[in-house]
């Protein structure tokens, strides 16, 4: 090789060894606050989390909360004790850092757990350089009441116990790296735990393959696994929280008169969950306002190709079967049947007013297009027994529970009335449902298409999808549990929020992949 050949190789060498050393020896000369941007807080949340939220912007989520249309109305979700605090301080806390919080300190997580009260949630954020001494000043200054703070030992880490001026105690995981904190000591021995264990929610498969296919950047992300979760020292005994299915993400979205949550879950897993039941049914096309009256405040549109599946995942409900007995076995099997043989494969449930009930128990009733016309009045009068016709073509079906696990509706004599009507069929718990459906839609009245906030509504929304609710929040949450159960309990424990908004739900399988969205959007004072 010739000299010159060599000497450039050296010297080329030389520079690159060069750079590297004075890298590492930055790199090693920063303090870990300084290093902090590259520490990950999901290694800290307990694994018995059930949702997560997660934001890389605090200061910009909280801005925007304050801006929608509803907080200006002073209508506010305090779901959490923490998050309400955080937005009551944080234009305080920016009058104390003129120019923002850090980057590491703006990365937020709160994790909730189980009874799930505003106060069972866990904070977390990243400190960057100077925010752990600014983090003290600032809860002794505006949080800490007079009274001295404690402090404890728990497996060689400090917890300190700070009380608040409200009789509350605040308890702090503090390192250079990270804040945690939380109203429960135990919760905060739990972050302890997973972090020195490095027993996680990272080890939960499913969270990390969820998290690792995150696909955008939006003001907050929530993380929400609503299977069913075992209670108690018996494994066969579950709390059901949710049963909708494994862990799911959804990326939130504000404007001034909408939230918007856009969901995915992949995880096709064995369990009888709601999700994986939507896997195997075929997607719908249309939405149901044509065949909806106007004063419908409640439907809910599903598809139910797949009729034995279904059944299969909606009898495990304890109220489906609270009076059963081997004379209903017999009638669920012959409506099943019947079901099998004429209905097509969509179901749409509906409450609605008529004008003179407006004040009253609302009309409920579920109506399913026919597939076949042939004989089915005959059927349905050999399914009623014909001495059990209620008046013209309105049946009155044997004592059965398959009207309950369609709908969620529940009924003491689970007696229902069936009526073919324009090539569908119309099942409500009283035949005078079906009669007020009937003379709304032959009425001069408008149908729900004609409203105008039906197309507002369903204007973002997939025109293939498994299922879709609507429901006007105001009217929804006044009714019993027994007529809204596929309204989610949270709705009903913060209705005074909820009351305020138009809730459009829908579900779209694509490749075995599930989306469910959620819209939220603000009615204004109407409500009021």
């Amino acid at each position: 090789m010739k000299l010159s050949t060599t000497f450039k190789i050296t010297t080329i060498t030389s520079v690159i060894l060069l750079c590297m050393g004075i890298a590492f020896f930055l790199y090693f000369r920063m303090s870990a606050t300084e290093r902090a941007g590259d520490f990950d807080l999901y290694t800290l949340v307990p694994p018995d989390s059930r949702v997560i939220v997660d934001t890389d912007n605090m200061v910009g989520l909280m801005l925007r909360i304050n801006d929608l249309n509803c907080s200006k109305d002073s209508h506010f979700l305090y779901f959490s004790h923490f998050f309400s605090y955080l937005k009551d301080h944080i234009n305080t806390l920016l009058e104390h850092t003129p120019h923002g919080l850090s980057k590491q300190m703006n990365k937020m997580l709160i994790s909730f757990h189980e009874p799930n009260g505003d106060r069972d949630q866990v904070f977390y954020c990243r400190l960057g350089a100077g925010d752990y001494e600014f983090i003290e000043q600032f809860i002794r200054k505006y949080v800490v009441s007079s009274f001295p703070s404690r402090f404890f030992d728990y497996r060689g880490e400090e917890i300190r116990i700070y009380p608040m001026s409200d009789d509350t105690f605040l308890a702090c995981y503090v390192t250079t790296e990270f804040l945690v904190v939380s109203y429960h000591k135990k919760l905060i021995e739990q972050v302890i735990d997973a972090r020195l264990a490095k027993k996680s929610i990272l080890s939960d498969n499913n969270f990390s393959r969820i998290r690792a296919e995150r696909r955008m950047i939006t003001p907050a992300t929530i993380y929400a696994c609503l299977q069913p979760v075992a209670m108690g020292k018996d494994s066969d005994t579950l709390r059901y929280q949710s049963d909708l299915g494994n862990w799911t993400e959804f990326n939130v979205n504000l404007n001034g008169d909408a939230i918007y949550l856009s969901g995915i879950n992949y995880d096709a897993d064995s369990c009888n969950t709601f999700i994986n039941t939507l896997r195997t049914l075929k997607p719908l096309g249309d939405f149901p306002g044509s065949i909806l009256p106007a004063s419908t405040f409640f439907f809910s549109k599903a598809s139910i190709s797949d009729l034995d599946r279904i059944f299969g995942f909606t009898s495990r409900h304890t109220y489906t079967k609270a009076t059963y007995s081997n004379a209903i076995m017999v009638a669920d099997e012959a409506v099943h049947g019947f079901l099998q043989e004429y209905a097509g494969d969509d179901i749409t449930i509906c409450m609605f007013h008529h004008k003179d009930t407006i004040a009253g128990i609302p009309h409920a009733m579920i109506n399913i297009p026919l597939r076949n016309r042939s004989g089915i009045g005959r059927a349905l009068a050999e399914l009623c027994r014909s001495n059990h016709q209620y008046e013209s073509d309105i049946y009155a079906l044997p004592h059965n529970t398959l009207f309950t696990q369609l709908s969620g509706i529940t009924n003491a004599s689970l007696l229902m009335y069936a009526c073919v009507y324009k090539n569908r069929l119309l099942i409500s718990p009283y035949a005078e449902d079906i009669q007020a459906y009937i003379e709304l839609i032959e009425g001069e009245e408008p149908t729900l298409e004609d409203t105008p906030y039906y197309d507002d509504m369903t204007s973002t929304l997939s025109q293939a999808y498994n299922f879709m609710m609507m429901a006007d929040m105001e009217e929804a949450l006044q009714q019993s549990e027994s007529y809204v159960r596929l309204i989610p309990n949270l709705f009903f424990r913060y209705s005074r929020f909820f009351r305020h908004f138009m809730l459009t739900v829908q579900f779209t399988c694509v490749d075995d992949v599930v989306y469910p969205n959620l819209i939220l959007t603000y009615k204004g004072n109407e409500s009021q």
